[in-house]
């Protein structure tokens, strides 16, 4: 037992972190993040496993906001760092001190993205129909993306090109990075502030084609959800045509490239000519069409109007018909009467009995005052009625027709009544209550 090797506790822990550190001086480790403890220092304290195997991992706040993505539970990775012990607190162990991490490859991501298609799907954040309608004719368009680079140029000469009235809002984020995400809910957050009087009425998410986990930004829960909240319409144009992220899929909108993204919401300046050539055709005929309905209505109104005053010329007529006819007829009763009267009064004289005269006097004068009284009746009655239609002849005239909104059309003051007689005619004059217009035909 002598030649045993003797330490103390301290020794052997620091010869056991000696040899550790020696022999796994950086190493790259592949698996399965378990849970993650922030503590108040800002360290991460977390375990990678496989199976059964569990590691314990250390990402103090230095190298864990130095991370280049963004890491979370369940999601397998390779982690970068050096293997160290720990012997204090009444425990001894050893652990991985991270400085880095990457996704472990295409699978672990495809994995992750799969898996919150399928959440947001259940939750109905892909649904075509709460999708907003994109705007054909924008007046500010935010276009998200890198500064710099051919995307956001491509964007601006093709808007530029098919829609320059457009006012485009470039606004600037890293378009790969653990923090892009956070830039993208940024913009969006002062797009959505009632105090931000710059209130685009689109948006474009553009960036040009890249890895699996160079999009993942654009996949982040965080993003999507913030999308899905907005009411401004946008588009996503992240990628090739192949490209697919999640972003895509909450997106009002999915173009296939941004050069497309540009075209899809903006209004060809050839198109708007062309519809402008086409609105100036049917208003040409939407005139014509009025003027035809016009002309239509005016000649039924000469028609009606002359139909009109033929109607009340005869009942003119009748009305002097009648008046002579009563006239005639009470001066013939008069007649008649006068010469009853002139009869008896000579019978009277013939025979000149006082009685009888006087009662025969006394008979004449109430026959007399009867015959006035129902004279006057008749008289009146008949006055009323010439008068009632004379108003109507004065109701009728062109005067009072001119009044109510019709014209007449003349030539040398001779009343135009068919539409043959209007064609023959280099000019011709409309009559108004207010006065006469001349038209002159070309």
């Amino acid at each position: 037992m002598n030649n045993v090797p003797e330490y103390s506790v301290t020794e052997l822990n620091l010869e056991i972190k000696n040899t550790l550190e020696k022999s796994f001086e950086y190493v790259k480790v592949k698996g399965e993040s378990g849970p993650i403890t922030i503590a108040k220092s800002g360290h991460a304290y977390f375990s990678i496993k496989e199976k059964d195997e569990v590691l314990l991992c250390i990402c103090w706040k230095g190298n864990l906001d130095k991370l280049e993505i963004k890491f979370e539970e369940g999601v397998e990775y390779n982690f970068f760092g050096r293997i160290t012990t720990y012997a204090k607190s009444g425990r001894s162990s050893y652990q991985l001190i991270i400085d880095q991490l990457e996704y472990s490859g295409e699978g672990s991501i495809l994995k992750l993205i799969e898996e919150r298609k399928k959440k947001f799907q259940k939750l109905g954040y892909f649904d075509k129909e709460i999708k907003l309608k994109i705007p054909t004719h924008p007046e500010i368009i935010a276009i998200i993306t890198s500064p710099t680079g051919s995307v956001v140029r491509d964007i601006i000469q093709r808007v530029n090109s098919r829609y320059p009235i457009a006012k485009l809002l470039i606004c600037p984020v890293t378009i790969q990075g653990k923090n892009t995400h956070k830039e993208l809910v940024e913009y969006l957050d002062l797009f959505m502030d009632e105090k931000n009087s710059l209130r685009p009425s689109l948006i474009i998410f553009a960036r040009g084609g890249g890895s699996l986990e160079e999009m993942m930004p654009f996949n982040e829960t965080e993003l999507i959800e913030k999308v899905f909240s907005i009411d401004i319409p946008n588009i996503s144009a992240i990628g090739h045509e192949t490209d697919y992220t999640l972003l895509d899929y909450v997106c009002d909108l999915r173009a296939p490239t941004p050069s497309a993204a540009a075209e899809l919401c903006t209004p060809s300046q050839i198109e708007i000519l062309s519809n402008l050539d086409k609105i100036n055709l049917d208003l040409k005929k939407s005139i014509k069409l009025i003027y035809k309905n016009y002309s239509f209505r005016i000649k039924q109104f000469h028609s009606g109007l002359n139909t009109s005053i033929n109607q009340n010329f005869i009942k003119n007529e009748k009305i002097n018909f009648l008046i002579n006819s009563l006239t005639n007829t009470f001066k013939n009763i008069i007649d008649s009467k006068k010469e009853k009267i002139q009869i008896n009064y000579n019978k009277l004289n013939q025979s000149n009995p006082f009685n009888r005269i006087k009662a025969h006097n006394i008979f004449i004068n109430n026959y007399l005052i009867n015959i006035k009284k129902f004279i006057d009746i008749k008289m009146k009655n008949k006055i009323e009625k010439v008068s009632f239609y004379k108003r109507l002849i004065e109701y009728s005239s062109i005067d009072k027709n001119l009044s109510k909104g019709y014209s007449l059309i003349l030539d040398k003051k001779k009343i135009i009544k068919k539409k043959s007689d209007l064609k023959k005619l280099k000019g011709f004059t409309i009559r108004f209550k207010e006065g006469e217009l001349y038209i002159k035909k070309n």
